[in-house]
């Protein structure tokens, strides 16, 4: 097997190099020396002759194209690029090879990559000059011949590498040999006897992708029909896998269905012919139709730091409606941490992180979930080893559908594969989470469903306020071997879940800031019956470990956890807290914490719209970070000026605020939580 860590330091070598020595307006490649692969020769007069040098050349590594300056009679160089879609997918490439697309130019058409790279020379498709990224497009307009089925198509070729490019397909003009209901960016796909090694996606946006035919408003299963995709990664029947796969940086939004679709026709439940290997990090998914990302049949599959926003949408009326931040089944050894699923809508599932069927070892951690319609937990039928630990659950589980009287779960397991009843997961572990609902403008119930095998449930905190309960909707404890110990209830808690519990917890959790809008505001205060009230982790109550020593991506993963929610060291050698913050002394964690022994004080680290800004006797200019480092806003305060207000642009979440002048420097943490419009017109209620 080709390995990961290899893989991803050649793309680093690539990247390091294009970052370096990309072409932009104010840098010429003219100056470029062509080796003659024959002799080893340098060609003289590069400057004056490079484009008659790269037609005679034997190898040739670069190509350019712009659909406003470009010519296919062109040489493809920077000066002199071709134009089309046609000309690249005719070029014979190489390993090694390099195609840039001009920023602000859209290219329609069929890009038919005919080609490999090779592990430590990948072919790289990226963009030159300045502006709005390079759009590719299967959809060709007044071009004719129909929309194409995807924008890319990748068939048995491998070791590449995409970067920075835009890709749409809004299909509207059918095409003799594309189903109506096919629509994809890029279909990566594998028809033959040999794995397909090594594909790397960054900084890409995938954006405006549909097909052909109409949502039926009333077929509940609609989005079976409907193979529409950002990315779609498949193999044939029985033929080999797609293996080594990294998505990290990338943009997707506005897409019918689903954003990336990992998919094997293996024909039998063979756990070594998967597609293997995959990384989904740091990534965006806004507004998707449908599950931003499904991994099927796949073996190795890590999903961390990624924001998925309004999965299951229905901002366009073409749109599915119906979704999961991710939804795997038949797969293996899969870990989703360190994500946050957000405002999931739909008429079924609709859950922050769904296990479908046929999962072994689904580990879900250090994930914040809210407004998600369907609920937290769904661990569907013949599952093992499907875990839920140190998660936050704001929220969810709404939906009031008429007919489906528990439409909505707090917890769901569920017997079911399809409609066939009898098949019950087995060892699923939900343990140390925090469960809230507090909405105060739509108070609800949920229901708890559990018909499973040797499930166990305990340290969690289950907490509800104005109204709103839990249990209450239905309760279904069909397990004869429930382990059900040390959880926390408080609020409206159905009695039927407390009495399962062999040791509960009744008193107010304390939380620093319930309303805050944000996970930070759920960490523990020094007063709180939570904090070393847990379970010990040992006996049946002791963690399932993270099969990581089969996959290089697995290398940063612990198999055991030693940290909580919010990255508070957890020893489990020793009693936890109950819930998923395992900080002893009711500190704030990283909220809070200036580099300097003099004091800026924030009047409070939890706001909205502004920041008011305490002891000021200087002017100090400000600037506010990310998470990952990016600047987001910039100015200055004073006496005279002490109120920061913060840009509608903004998103929630936790943030740098840095102070600085000639003599002063302070650092805060700073966390924006407006209050998320939890029913709007975007995302109406099934």
């Amino acid at each position: 097997m080709i390995n990961f860590k290899r893989l991803f330091e050649t793309t680093l070598i690539v990247f390091f190099i294009f970052s370096c020595g990309k072409p932009a307006d104010s840098i010429s490649n003219s100056n470029v020396i062509i080796i003659n692969e024959s002799d080893g020769s340098e060609l003289e007069n590069e400057t004056q002759n490079e484009e008659n040098n790269q037609e005679n050349s034997l190898e040739r590594t670069t190509y350019y194209l712009s659909s406003t300056s470009g010519n296919d009679s062109n040489p493809g160089s920077e000066q002199k690029p071709w134009q089309t879609i046609s000309k690249i997918s005719s070029q014979p490439l190489s390993a090694g090879d390099s195609i840039f697309f001009k920023k602000g130019d859209t290219f329609k058409g069929h890009l038919v990559i005919q080609a490999s790279g090779t592990d430590d020379k990948p072919i790289v498709l990226t963009s030159y000059g300045s502006g709005d990224q390079p759009i590719l497009t299967g959809s060709v307009g007044d071009l004719g011949g129909g929309d194409h089925q995807e924008a890319i198509y990748i068939n048995n070729q491998d070791n590449l590498v995409f970067d920075d490019l835009e890709i749409q397909n809004d299909r509207t003009n059918p095409r003799s040999d594309v189903d109506d209901y096919d629509s994809f960016g890029i279909y990566v796909h594998n028809t033959g006897e040999a794995v397909m090694n090594n594909f790397t996606f960054k900084n890409m946006t995938f954006k405006n992708i549909y097909a052909i035919s109409q949502v039926d408003p009333a077929d509940q299963e609609a989005f079976n029909k409907f193979e529409v995709a950002g990315i779609r990664f498949f193999s044939d029947w029985n033929k080999k896998n797609i293996n080594n796969v990294l998505v990290e940086d990338c943009f997707f939004t506005d897409l019918q269905r689903f954003g990336v679709h990992v998919k094997h026709a293996v024909g039998n439940n063979d756990l070594d012919n998967r597609q293997t290997n995959f990384v989904f990090r740091k990534n965006e998914f806004r507004q998707i139709g449908g599950t931003c990302i499904l991994p099927s049949r796949t073996r190795n599959c890590l999903i961390e730091d990624n924001i998925f926003d309004q999965p299951g949408a229905k901002t366009n009326s073409r749109m599915i409606g119906r979704g999961s931040a991710v939804w795997n089944w038949y797969s293996v050894n899969t870990i989703i941490q360190n994500n946050q699923a957000l405002s999931i809508r739909g008429i079924l599932d609709s859950h922050g992180i769904h296990v479908d069927h046929h999962n072994v070892d689904t580990f879900i951690q250090y994930n914040y979930m809210e407004d998600c319609e369907g609920g937290f937990v769904e661990i569907l039928g013949d599952n093992e080893r499907a875990v839920y630990r140190f998660n936050i659950s704001v929220n969810d589980g709404w939906r009031n559908n008429p007919n489906w009287r528990n439409s909505n779960h707090t917890i769901w397991l569920n017997d079911k594969i399809g409609g066939e009843e009898g098949h019950p997961s087995s060892n699923s572990y939900i343990y140390n989470n925090t469960v809230v609902i507090n909405r105060n403008d739509n108070p609800y119930e949920t229901a708890i469903g559990l018909k499973a095998n040797n499930t166990r449930i305990f340290n969690n905190i289950f907490f509800t306020s104005n109204g709103s309960s839990i249990g209450t909707k239905q309760v279904v404890m069909e397990d004869d071997n429930l382990l059900m110990s040390h959880n926390l209830f408080f609020g409206n808690i159905d009695n039927r879940l407390i009495d399962r519990d062999a040791s509960p917890v009744t008193q107010n959790p304390s939380f620093h800031n319930q309303n805050s809008g944000n996970p930070a505001g759920f960490q523990l205060m020094s007063n709180s019956p939570a904090i070393n009230a847990g379970m010990a982790f040992s006996g049946s109550y002791s963690h399932p470990p993270i099969p990581i020593e089969e996959a290089d991506i697995f290398a940063n993963v612990e198999a055991i956890p030693t940290s909580d929610f919010f990255g508070q060291p957890l020893d489990v050698n020793a009693t936890p807290n109950i819930g998923a913050g395992n900080a002893k002394n009711g500190a704030l964690v990283n909220l809070f914490n200036p580099e300097s022994p003099s004091k800026l004080l924030i009047k409070s680290p939890f706001v909205e719209e502004e920041v008011i800004v305490q002891g000021i006797k200087n002017d100090l200019k400000f600037k506010l970070y990310d998470l990952r480092g990016k600047l987001k806003m910039i100015g200055t305060v004073n006496k005279r000026r002490s109120i920061i207000e913060l840009d509608k642009s903004i998103r929630n979440g936790i943030y740098t605020l840095e102070f600085v002048n000639e003599t002063e420097h302070y650092t805060s943490k700073l966390v924006i939580g407006r209050k998320r419009q939890l029913t709007s017109q975007y995302f109406p209620s099934s």
